[in-house]
């Protein structure tokens, strides 16, 4: 047998491998034939749709390129080059090249919908919409279209607009990937977890592997305070796939919740050692050690939390609460202040947002800036109109600038909130004592004014 036709038995095997979704073993098959005839487009395509299935997307990016360079502008192929491109966050490169089947093409819908991604992922939310409806002028009964322009709403916080467009793909294709899980989340945020849960369960039904799903389920009944269940969803996930550093860590926070320090710090660390830099395994591990009387430890912690990335609005507004607790209030600021400075908060909720602005106004109080202290409270208040705890460092901080009669006011304000809270008594005592020390100081100023000077 010459090499020519042990290339094709090569491209054959890789071609059953790659149906039976045996890949890597696809993979090394393509490499076999390709050595022989790195010419054979078909052979390049293949592997290109070999690594895309891997989710291997420069890779995959790379043998489309190949295969352009082959064949000329083949649209098919022109189609994966581009969503393997945005996978791999080169979304304006992406943008181009379905641009140019659009040219080729002007009513391929699956260059609209890409179009949609491409632009949702660069937050140009508005293009997306308006390729959404050009889409829907060739053909309104594209499932992949509504899916990504409710991906699109979602992050917008339109959930209700997303539900709909989503509910629309299961319509069109009751087998669309992920959709009850996308649903589930849209619930979730809109605060109707049973409805959630039940969607996830759905999601799970459909593909009982599906270990993501799985770790958000999980964290869903955290959120309910459905423990046990929870840490039962942790441990199914783990069994499927023993490197899930995110199962592990929600195995910590769970131990955590429920007061086992032994068994939260064995799960952290097992997080840890699966993935280093992961966002909130510092975070919790500073938690235990914390609860343990370990403070130096705690800190060291926290520093080193703070330079990980991706962290969910939770794990920011939990470090930041710590970073309060911990006397390391210097490092709020910057913590804080590009998410909540930023025009792009669409991502934090209102209750976020205002927790946010009081933590940072707490740690400007005690980083001796009372008057930046006053501006963010008055910001988190006027998302949240009873925030107890801001009024508190109202009071304090006009005290401290000795601007008695707006500490009164907010007084009175808080007054009618917690009349019981010892806190508030405390806070009384100390206005009390201010107006004593301004009254003295003026009535000494009075009789000594150079000595008051």
């Amino acid at each position: 047998m010459n090499d020519w036709q042990n290339a094709e038995r090569h491209a054959e095997r890789a071609h059953h491998f790659y149906e039976s979704g045996q890949w890597e073993k696809a993979l090394t098959e393509l490499k076999h034939a390709l050595a022989v005839n790195p010419n054979q487009s078909e052979w390049h395509f293949g592997m290109g749709l070999t690594l895309d299935a891997l989710q291997r997307w420069p890779e995959a990016a790379a043998s489309f390129h190949r295969v352009l360079r082959l064949r000329g502008d083949d649209t098919d192929t022109m189609l994966h080059l581009a969503f393997a491109l945005i996978q791999c966050d080169r979304c304006t490169k992406s943008i181009e090249m379905l641009r140019r089947v659009l040219e080729i093409d002007g009513e391929c819908d699956r260059a609209y919908a890409y179009l949609i991604l491409a632009h949702e992922r660069l937050g140009e939310h508005e293009q997306a919409e308006v390729a959404f409806y050009l889409a829907q002028q060739i053909n309104d009964d594209c499932p992949l279209c509504f899916d990504y322009i409710a991906q699109s709403l979602a992050t917008r916080g339109q959930y209700d607009r997303a539900v709909w467009c989503w509910q629309q793909t299961l319509r069109l294709d009751p087998q669309h990937p992920d959709v009850y899980a996308n649903l589930a989340h849209a619930y979730w945020a809109r605060g109707k977890l049973d409805r959630s849960h039940r969607l996830f369960i759905q999601q799970l039904r459909r593909d009982p592997s599906d270990t993501q799903t799985m770790v958000e389920l999980g964290h869903l009944l955290l959120e309910m305070s459905r423990y046990a269940e929870a840490g039962e969803k942790f441990r199914q996930a783990l069994e499927l796939d023993p490197t899930l550093a995110e199962a592990h860590l929600k195995l910590g926070e769970l131990a955590l919740l429920t007061g086992h320090l032994d068994a939260a710090s064995s799960e952290l660390r097992a997080a840890r050692r699966l993935e280093p830099d992961a966002a909130g395994v510092h975070l919790r591990l500073a938690e235990v050690a914390r609860r343990r009387g370990h403070l130096d430890h705690a800190r060291d912690h926290l520093r080193k939390e703070i330079n990980a990335e991706y962290r969910s609005p939770a794990q920011t507004l939990d470090l930041a609460g710590m970073l309060i607790d911990m006397d390391m209030a210097d490092r709020v600021s910057e913590l804080l202040s590009p998410d909540i400075e930023s025009d792009n908060t669409e991502w934090l909720t209102d209750k976020e947002r205002a927790t946010a602005f009081l933590y940072r106004g707490v740690a400007h109080l005690m980083c001796g800036r009372p008057t930046a202290c006053i501006a963010d409270c008055r910001r988190c208040l006027h998302l949240s109109p009873d925030g107890v705890e801001a009024m508190r460092n109202l009071v304090v901080a006009h005290l401290e600038l000795y601007q008695l009669r707006r500490a009164r006011c907010w007084m009175r304000k808080l007054a009618k909130l917690r009349q019981k809270d010892p806190r508030f008594r405390a806070l009384r005592y100390r206005l009390i004592a201010t107006r004593i020390r301004v009254a003295t100081r003026a009535i000494l100023g009075h009789l000594h004014p150079r000595s008051c000077r």
